[in-house]
């Protein structure tokens, strides 16, 4: 797994630190967590990644910009 770096793939374990589910408790996310995720999803240009995250309360996905960090 890598935090950063260029060219993620699909499919690949990444850790990533999501903006959208900061403080979510409920969920298990605490406001500076680093959740390990897969990418299932690379923009074709390259402009964003998505990475799936398995919690407790379910999957969530968040997209990230570029195909690195």
């Amino acid at each position: 797994m890598r935090e950063t770096g260029h060219g993620v793939q699909l499919g690949e374990l990444v850790v990533r630190r999501p903006v959208t589910f900061f403080g979510r408790e409920e969920i298990g996310c605490s406001a500076k967590r680093r959740l390990k995720g897969r990418v299932v999803y690379i923009h074709p240009q390259g402009r964003y990644h998505t990475v799936e995250f398995d919690l407790p309360g379910g999957r969530a996905r968040e997209s990230f910009r570029g195909t690195g960090a």
